[in-house]
């Protein structure tokens, strides 16, 4: 059967396939795939292939590369966040699998898709799925807290520093509230906003009011937010998502004034334990920035050990128009005085800059000063 192409229009047909897959977060869902597409992230597509009792799914976003031209070159990426395929089955038939790539690479072909980039799932199997096409690089580690085990044995998991810090918390008087009805989301997102200044994040990450007003909105109950509050002050809250059987930390942030307190432990801490209560599994933390071993994933091992390996995969379907954009790219880069941020970014095209720096000039050999000094 061909692949079917399903957009945030088609919800419930959508909703029916991931109902057909063992396992999907909320990444997948066409409601969060809906917010990315009125933040200008791409038009969503869930590309379905299924034959008998076999599906597979896979979520893109597909863009212009160029937004002066609608009509030209395209390219397809993940939402922000977690993506990756989806399968009915844990061991995928090597033919369903060949199907499935043959017919996706048609597809995109045809669309002029260039690249394809997305990132996967810590916790959904994909290797064979993607296997052939493309290449999945492993870009760092996330972790998780498994909530099959006893409230007692999961504290118990928590580092020293991490349950005297949740002790000190809570006899300084804050209080860790679960906030059923967001009143709390302009705080939070004041919050937020101020954490990404002080982090000196990239502007993709500075999402304003609207937007968490709108993923709320469109997630519904697959959305809880969590407070740490001081004297009624919120002094660190989160965006937390559950969605089959999975609980994950999804944005997050603390008032600068109270990091000394470390009140993000106890927002952390309150979460997990709802989200056992409500039946999940896991309670993935993500890891830290750019999944990249810093203080931030330092910081979350205080939570737990237990590691997710995070990869990205990144597929050239036209090559030769991939190396004509990523040198027109670096043309224009040298022509305005800029460089790449990183020489990983995929696409290397779409990569961000920053003006370019200079080598600092070679030091003068001993011999060379006393030459300058002779001649002088």
């Amino acid at each position: 059967m061909p692949i079917q192409i399903l957009g945030t229009a088609n919800a419930n047909e959508w909703l029916a396939i991931l109902s057909r897959v063992r396992q999907h977060d909320f990444h997948h869902l066409p409601q969060y795939h809906r917010v990315a597409e009125e933040r200008g992230d791409g038009k969503a597509h869930l590309f379905v292939y299924a034959e008998g009792e076999y599906t597979i799914a896979l979520p893109l976003l597909l863009r212009p590369v160029d937004a002066t031209l609608p009509d030209g070159w395209l390219d397809a990426t993940s939402v922000y966040g977690y993506g990756g395929p989806i399968a009915s089955h844990e061991n995928m038939p090597p033919e369903i699998v060949r199907g499935f790539q043959a017919d996706l690479t048609d597809l995109l072909r045809e669309r002029a898709v260039v690249t394809v980039f997305s990132r996967l799932h810590p916790l959904i199997p994909h290797q064979e799925i993607l296997t052939g096409i493309g290449e999945c690089p492993v870009d760092g580690t996330t972790l998780s807290i498994d909530l099959t085990s006893s409230d007692e044995e999961q504290r118990a998991r928590y580092t020293k520093n991490c349950r005297t810090s949740l002790r000190k918390l809570k006899d300084a008087g804050f209080v860790g509230v679960h906030d059923h009805e967001k009143r709390y989301l302009p705080e939070f997102v004041e919050i937020y906003r101020e954490t990404m200044r002080r982090v000196g994040a990239l502007s993709s990450y500075f999402f304003d009011q609207s937007y968490f007003d709108l993923l709320t909105q469109e997630l519904g109950n697959t959305s809880h937010l969590f407070v740490a509050l001081k004297d009624g002050i919120v002094a660190s809250a989160s965006i937390c998502t559950i969605c089959g059987g999975v609980a994950q930390d999804h944005l997050g942030g603390t008032r600068t004034e109270f990091l000394k307190f470390s009140p993000d432990r106890l927002v952390v801490d309150t979460a997990r334990v709802w989200a056992r209560g409500a039946g999940a599994r896991t309670y993935h933390l993500g890891g830290g920035v750019g999944a990249q071993i810093d203080s931030v994933f330092k910081y979350k091992t205080g939570f737990t050990t237990r590691t997710h390996t995070f990869s990205t995969f990144r597929w050239v379907l036209r090559p030769d128009v991939y190396e004509e954009l990523s040198a027109s790219a670096a043309r224009a880069n040298e022509a305005n005085g800029r460089e790449p941020t990183s020489a990983r970014f995929f696409p290397a095209y779409r990569c961000p800059t920053r003006p370019r720096v200079e080598p600092p000039p070679p030091a003068m050999a001993v011999t060379d000063i006393a030459s300058t000094i002779h001649r002088e």
